[in-house]
C-alpha cells in the first residue's frame, strides 16, 4: 500500500519594515510602532503548515507548540495559507491591531474528520480518519440525531463550521466542529425550501442553498458565529428543481445544476456575495446530454464538470473571462452517475455510479491544448457498494469515499500511483444509520 506522502516546505521569510528604536517609518515619515507577533499551536503532529501574515509567511515545523513572525507593524491577520499533510488547522485571535509585543494569537489543529449524512433515521454520522490508513473509525460520539431528514452536509475552509440542508424541510443548520471532530449546534436559517444542495463561498462567508422546491437559490451571509444570516436579497431565481450548486475558488461566479429542464445557471458573485444573473443567464445542456445533478469546478477555476444521470455522461465545461459557460467535450461514466468529485491536487476526477454500483475515474489534462479535458484511466471503474450516490476526496488528495445509500455503508479507497482506486484493508464501514445521502471530508 501506497502511504501518504510526507510535504517537505522549505522556510519562507518575507522581511517586514526595517525596525530601529521600537518603531518604523511610514510613507508620510510618521513613525510606527513594531511588535513581535506571535501565539501558540496546539495538536500539530505533522509538517507542511504555513502560516501567513499580509505578504509575509512562515513554514512551520512538526509538532510545534508556538510561532513568531518576528517584528512587524500595524494590524496584523494570521492565516493558513498550506494546511499540514493529514491535518487541518485553524486560527483564533488572529486578527487585530497593537503597539506591544502579541502572543496570544492560537492555532489548532487536528486530524481529518469525516461526516455523514443518514436521512433513514435522521443523524449524523461522525468518523475520524486514521493518518496513516486513511480508515474511517467513529467518533466516542458516534452519530447526533437531526429534526429532519438531512440531505447534505459541506465543511468551511478551516474546518471550523459544518452546514446541514434538509430534503423534507427548508431548515439549514450550522455546526461547530470540536477539536475531536464532534459536531456542535450553533443555530439555524431558513431556505425558501427542503432541497438537497449547499454550496460555500470559498472564504466560508457566504452560503448557497439549492431550494429544490421552488426554482431558487438562497443565499446566506456567515459572521463570526458561524451561523447563516439571510442576504438583504434572500434568493435569486434559477431553472427547474435546482440539485446542486458550485462557486468557483476564486469566488467570481456560482453555478446551479437544474435537474428538471436540463439547464445551468451561471451568476456572478458580488462584493457582498450576492448572485446576479450573468447576461445569458441559463446553459442548455440538453445537448450533450439530460438529468444535470451534480457540479465540480478545477482549482484555478477554469472548467466546470457536469453528472448528467440520465444520459450516463459527465459533461466538460470551459469558463470564460466573464463566467460564462461554453461547451468542451464529455467523457462517459457509469449507470445513473450521481456525484463527481475532483482530487485537490487537481489530477483526478472520481464519479459514483448509482446505478451500476461504480465508480468512474478519470485523469485531468495539464496539456496546454487539451487543459482540463477528462480521460478515463486504463481501468476505467472501480466496483463500490449498493446505489452509491455522494463522493468526496480527502484534502491532501490520499484517499477516496463513496457513501451507498441502499446498504448504508461507505466504500474506503486509497488513491494509487496514477489516480487508480485500491480498496482499503476495510473496504467499507458503516453509517449507522439508514439512506446515507453525502459525505463530507475535512
Amino acid at each position: 500500500m501506497i502511504t501518504r506522502r510526507s510535504l517537505s516546505i522549505a522556510c519562507a521569510f518575507v522581511i517586514l519594515a526595517a525596525c530601529g528604536g521600537g518603531g518604523s517609518s511610514s510613507d508620510s515619515g510618521t513613525t510606527v510602532a513594531s511588535y513581535t507577533l506571535g501565539g501558540t499551536i496546539t495538536g500539530l503532529s505533522s509538517s507542511g503548515l504555513v502560516l501567513g501574515n499580509g505578504s509575509a509567511t512562515l513554514s512551520v515545523a512538526s509538532s510545534a507548540s508556538s510561532f513568531s513572525f518576528g517584528s512587524t507593524s500595524g494590524s496584523y491577520s494570521v492565516t493558513v495559507v498550506t494546511q499540514p499533510d493529514g491535518q487541518t488547522c485553524s486560527v483564533s485571535d488572529g486578527s487585530g491591531s497593537s503597539t506591544t509585543d502579541v502572543s496570544s494569537v492560537k492555532v489548532i489543529c487536528r486530524g481529518y474528520v469525516a461526516y455523514v449524512t443518514n436521512a433513514g433515521g435522521s443523524s449524523l454520522a461522525m468518523f475520524s480518519v486514521g493518518s496513516d490508513s486513511g480508515l474511517l473509525t467513529a467518533l466516542s460520539t458516534p452519530r447526533i440525531s437531526t429534526t429532519y431528514e438531512p440531505s447534505t452536509i459541506v465543511l468551511n475552509t478551516d474546518g471550523t463550521y459544518a452546514y446541514v440542508a434538509y430534503r423534507n424541510n427548508k431548515r439549514i443548520s450550522a455546526y461547530s466542529v470540536g477539536t475531536t471532530g464532534v459536531l456542535g449546534s450553533l443555530g439555524t436559517a431558513d431556505a425558501a425550501s427542503a432541497g438537497y444542495a449547499l454550496g460555500l463561498g470559498p472564504d466560508g462567508t457566504t452560503l448557497y442553498a439549492a431550494n429544490y422546491g421552488a426554482a431558487s437559490v438562497s443565499q446566506f451571509s456567515i459572521g463570526t458565529t458561524g451561523v447563516p444570516a439571510a442576504m438583504t436579497t434572500a434568493s435569486v431565481s434559477s431553472g427547474v428543481n435546482p440539485q446542486a450548486v458550485v462557486v468557483t475558488p476564486n469566488g467570481k461566479y456560482a453555478y446551479v445544476a437544474n435537474a428538471s429542464d436540463n439547464t445551468l445557471s451561471q451568476y456572478s458573485v458580488g462584493s457582498s456575495g450576492a448572485l446576479t444573473a450573468l447576461a445569458t443567464a441559463i446553459f442548455d445542456i440538453s445537448g450533450i446530454g439530460k438529468g444535470p445533478v451534480a457540479v465540480a469546478v478545477d482549482s484555478e477555476s477554469n472548467y466546470l464538470y457536469v453528472v448528467l444521470a440520465d444520459s450516463g455522461l459527465v459533461a466538460q465545461l470551459a469558463i470564460g473571462t466573464t463566467g460564462l459557460l461554453s461547451s468542451q467535450s464529455f467523457v462517459t461514466a457509469g449507470d445513473s452517475p450521481s456525484a463527481i468529485a475532483l482530487s485537490p491536487d487537481g489530477k483526478y476526477a472520481y464519479v459514483a455510479n448509482a446505478g451500476s454500483d461504480s465508480v468512474s475515474q478519470y485523469s485531468i489534462s495539464s496539456r496546454t491544448s487539451t487543459k482540463g479535458y477528462l480521460t478515463a484511466l486504463s481501468t476505467a471503474s472501480v466496483e463500490a457498494g449498493d446505489n452509491p450516490v455522494a463522493i468526496a476526496v480527502s484534502p491532501d488528495s490520499s484517499y477516496v469515499y463513496v457513501v451507498n445509500s441502499t446498504d448504508a455503508t461507505v466504500s474506503q479507497y486509497e488513491i494509487q500511483s496514477g489516480g487508480a482506486l485500491q480498496a482499503l484493508s476495510a473496504a467499507t464501514v458503516a453509517t449507522g444509520g439508514a439512506t446515507p445521502t453525502s459525505i463530507a471530508v475535512r
